[in-house]
């Protein structure tokens, strides 16, 4: 075993020595394929866990976000017990000292429960699945519709900020750190040519009902159980207070292209209407009287948002160096960026469509 390895060893023997549990004879095996936080899955002869390492570079306020997890988890499980939520709610394990994460040198680390016989799906392959994507993640918003917003810490500051991101956008602009932006000037024009739909969303925005949302709604953040049903929503990392049309218009910006994210052919793009008419249908049906007729108005702002929000994000760590998002080969922010653009502008072309769908 090399020392990294032993090291981490180490580390995870320490933490575990921290649980109400016997351990001596866990298997540790690497959990998903994640690239922010280093998992963990435990199986012992009489339970299986899951062990996360949560990257404190990335997310700062880590103990917020562990607490968070942990109320929001109290609050489903309540709510499944008074038959208000269908999906099963893995736990996350208090510590001795019932604390919710537990730091050794540097590092924070947590424990949940593991769904046994459970599995992640990486695509939505048609419109059934994509039904019960929207079904889940409504069913998790509109189960923690009565959990105040305040008691939930907010974990990323102005993380769907149109008129924070548009800044940030104009600062990389303005630096040009590394000479990028003659390659790209006339990406940058459209976006800043888009302030009539800026303007739009900082409006509609104000008006709109906070709730707590998931904001990372791509179907990997759910397990599924045999015949790919959904049984829990997991990654509850970047929950915090938000807006519907945030979490509804970022599962249309994962699940209603034909492309990957980062796909060059962008020519060849287009909309699965299919998959956008059982998302949005079965989002509104599955909340009920529990979404307001501006809410429901805005989840197509929120499909035009989304991409165009993580757009300029890309955009923006392109010109910056690519020092936010992992990158393996050169352009490959820039590619991204053109890819979300280019369904920006796929989504607002068939808007009037996209309306009647939605009826």
């Amino acid at each position: 075993m090399d020392n990294k390895k032993a090291s981490l060893h180490k580390d995870i023997d320490t933490v575990l020595n921290n649980y109400d549990f016997n351990f001596s004879k866990a298997e540790i095996d690497v959990l998903g394929n994640g690239h922010i936080n280093n998992t963990y899955k435990l199986t012992t002869p009489k339970a299986e866990f899951v062990l996360q390492q949560i990257n404190h570079d990335i997310f700062t306020k880590t103990i917020e976000l562990s607490t968070n997890a942990h109320k929001i988890n109290q609050h489903l499980l309540q709510q499944k017990n008074n038959g208000n939520y269908p999906l099963v709610v893995p736990q996350q394990l208090l510590t001795k000292a019932g604390e919710t994460c537990i730091k050794i040198g540097t590092n924070y680390w947590r424990l949940m429960e593991f769904i046994s016989n459970s599995y992640t799906l990486e695509e939505v392959e048609s419109p059934e699945q994509a039904a019960l994507v929207a079904t889940a993640f409504a069913n998790f918003s509109c189960a923690l519709s009565d959990l105040p917003t305040n008691d939930i810490a907010v974990i990323i500051e102005d993380f769907h900020n149109i008129s924070f991101r548009m800044q940030q956008l104009k600062e990389a602009v303005a630096n040009d750190l590394q000479d990028r932006l003659a390659d790209c000037q006339a990406l940058v024009n459209f976006c800043f040519d888009q302030q009539g739909f800026i303007n739009h969303v900082i409006d509609i925005s104000k008006k709109l009902p906070l709730h707590v949302t998931h904001n990372d709604t791509k179907i990997n953040n759910l397990l599924f159980t045999s015949g790919d049903k959904p049984c829990a929503v997991i990654d509850l990392d970047t929950c915090m207070p938000g807006l519907l049309m945030h979490d509804f218009g970022d599962m249309v910006r994962t699940c209603c292209s034909n492309l990957a994210e980062d796909d060059t052919s962008t020519d060849k793009m287009f909309l699965k209407l299919d998959i956008f008419e059982a998302l949005i249908q079965n989002y509104q049906n599955a909340f009920g009287d529990n979404i307001t007729p501006l809410e429901k108005d805005s989840l197509i702002v929120g499909a035009k948002l989304l991409p165009f929000i993580i757009g300029t994000r890309f955009l923006t760590d392109h010109l910056n160096g690519d020092n936010y998002f992992q990158v393996s080969r050169i352009n490959h922010n820039l590619d991204r960026a053109i890819s979300q653009i280019q369904l920006f502008s796929l989504v607002s072309e068939a808007e009037p469509e996209l309306v009647k769908l939605a009826q």
